[in-house]
C-alpha cells in the first residue's frame, strides 16, 4: 500500500544535489553541442546515461514508481535517477512549462525527496529548471477538511467523501490533482456512472456534450486544486451547472493544506 519505488531512494541535501547536478548538466551541454537539438527524448536519455555511467555515477533509468490505495494503483516511471537520490526529468520540447514542473514535484512528493531538475534539449541552448520542495510526507498529512457546505445526502456523495478521506489519510495533499481524480473514479466505480458525456444546453437547445464525472445521472463531481480567486471559480462552476440538466455538482478543491468540499445546487 502507499508508494513503492523500484530502487531504494535516499534523501540528500541541496549541496549534494548541486554536486551531482553540475556533472549531469555539464554532460547535457556537451551532448547537445556534439549531437544537436533535434533528437527524441529517448535518444538523449540513452546517451546521457552512458556518459554519466562512464564517469562512475550510479544511473537508474525508467525507475518504476507505484502508488496504490485499496484496489487502485498507478505506475509512473522516473526518467533519470542519479546516485539513488537525485531525480532528473529529460525533455525534448519547444519549452518547459508549469505542467513539467508539476510532474517533477509530484515525483518528489511521492518519493519524499526535496530536489530535482528538468532538462530540455530542444532549445538552441539546453534549458533547465531546478525544482525543490520543503514538503515532507509528515507535512503533507497535516491537512484539514471543510465540509460545512457539503450535502452527504445527494447521490453517492458520502461514498465519494469517504473515498477521498481514505486517499488523503494515506497519501496526504499536494500530489497531482489528476491522480486523486483518477483514483476517485476507480474507487467509486461500483456505485456511480463515472466519466460520462453530459449535454450542454443554451436557450433550450443542445450545443454540445462535455465529459464530466458523475455520481448519479443528474449529479456530477469536480476536483480542482486552486489557491486563488475561489469565489470567481465557484461562480463559473454555477454557470456550468445552469447549462446542463444536472441537479448539482459536488466540488472538491484542494487548497494547499485545506480541502474544501462544497455542494453546488441549482
Amino acid at each position: 500500500m502507499g508508494v513503492e519505488c523500484g530502487v531504494p531512494v535516499a534523501l540528500i541535501n541541496q549541496e549534494r544535489f548541486h554536486e551531482i547536478d553540475r556533472i549531469v548538466i555539464g554532460q547535457s551541454f556537451a551532448l547537445q553541442n556534439e549531437m544537436g537539438r533535434f533528437f527524441d527524448e529517448r535518444i538523449y536519455q540513452n546517451e546521457l546515461s552512458m556518459r554519466c555511467s562512464d564517469l562512475g555515477m550510479n544511473i537508474q533509468r525508467e525507475v518504476l514508481l507505484r502508488i496504490s490505495h485499496r484496489h487502485f494503483q498507478k505506475n509512473y516511471f522516473l526518467d533519470f535517477l542519479v546516485e539513488n537520490s537525485a531525480v532528473f526529468e529529460l525533455k525534448s520540447v519547444d519549452g518547459l512549462n508549469s505542467s513539467h514542473q508539476r510532474q517533477l514535484l509530484n515525483y518528489l512528493h511521492l518519493l519524499d525527496l526535496q530536489h530535482g531538475k528538468l532538462i530540455n534539449f530542444r532549445p538552441a541552448s539546453v534549458e533547465s529548471r531546478f525544482v525543490s520542495t520543503q514538503l515532507t510526507k509528515e507535512k503533507r498529512l497535516a491537512f484539514t477538511i471543510d465540509k460545512n457546505n457539503w450535502d452527504d445526502e445527494m447521490g453517492a456523495s458520502e461514498v465519494l467523501r469517504v473515498a477521498l478521506q481514505g486517499l488523503l489519510d494515506e497519501w496526504g495533499v499536494f500530489l497531482d490533482s489528476n491522480l486523486y481524480r483518477e483514483a476517485l473514479l476507480h474507487l467509486t466505480a461500483d456505485t456511480s456512472p463515472g466519466l460520462q458525456a453530459v449535454e450542454i444546453r443554451s436557450s433550450g437547445k443542445t450545443i454540445g456534450i462535455q465529459k464530466m464525472c458523475l455520481l448519479a445521472p443528474d449529479i456530477a463531481w469536480h476536483l480542482s486544486a486552486h489557491h486563488e480567486h475561489l469565489d470567481s471559480y465557484e461562480i463559473h462552476m454555477h454557470r456550468l451547472l445552469t447549462h446542463t440538466n444536472l441537479r448539482a455538482i459536488h466540488w472538491i478543491n484542494m487548497n494547499k493544506h485545506q480541502v474544501i468540499l462544497k455542494t453546488l445546487k441549482k
